[in-house]
């Protein structure tokens, strides 16, 4: 299995059979495109070691090779900054621990760093970054870049929540009495449309009953 294919999967159960990474590399290419950056990566959130790690990169084969699997430790350098904070952050930094392609020399002039977050739950950051001696990026390319990190996240949940159906329904079979309270619902939803009201508010007050009022 590919590198960026096994961190997804291990770090947010995409699975490798899906087209999630092909759209994830799409939407990082089109970023770059409306920013006019050369290179961009998505870093995904390794929760339990504290730190981000490079997991894909476009628009250089010899840095994604150089780049994968590298840590970034939260709330360091801008990409950690944007993790920790939840905010697409702009800078100028220098990279003194990461091992960039020997071929691009020296390390990254500017970098956008948006959350990409699904749910409420941070999955990881994507970055843009420039090479060129004297680049910075505007306000409006941090926006832009944001968004489509906003997109990614949606993406990569919408894959983790069905990766997660499919995982769960061989293993944890449906209560037998759930069954019957939906095979009752699916017959009044059928032959008794103008019942449903009065089996629902039923249905409503034994939830109260049983579980408390739902939270807020």
């Amino acid at each position: 299995m590919p590198v960026t294919a096994e961190l997804l999967e291990r770090y947010l159960g995409i699975r490798p059979s899906s087209a999630t990474e092909a759209t994830l590399r799409l939407l990082i290419w089109t970023g770059l495109q409306m920013t006019g950056a050369p290179e961009g990566s998505f870093m995904v959130l390794d929760r339990d070691g504290g730190r981000l790690l490079f997991a894909m990169t476009v628009g250089n084969e010899d840095s994604e090779q150089a780049l994968i699997g590298q840590p970034v430790p939260l709330g360091e350098g801008i990409a950690g900054l944007a993790a920790a904070s939840l905010e697409v952050q702009i800078g100028a930094p220098k990279y003194r621990d990461i091992r960039q392609s020997e071929k691009l020399g020296g390390g990254p002039e500017a970098v956008i760093a948006a959350p990409v977050v699904g749910g409420d739950e941070l999955l990881g950051v994507l970055t843009a970054v420039g090479f060129v001696s004297g680049k910075r990026f505007s306000t409006d390319d941090g926006r832009l870049y944001g968004g489509f990190a906003a997109v990614a996240g949606v993406v990569l949940d919408q894959e983790r929540r069905l990766a997660r159906l499919e995982a769960g329904s061989p293993a944890t079979p449906r209560d037998p009495r759930a069954q019957r309270i939906a095979a009752i619902a699916d017959r009044l939803g059928r032959d008794r449309p103008d019942a449903l009201d009065d089996a629902l508010d039923m249905l409503t007050r034994i939830e109260r009953l049983a579980l408390g009022p739902p939270a807020p």
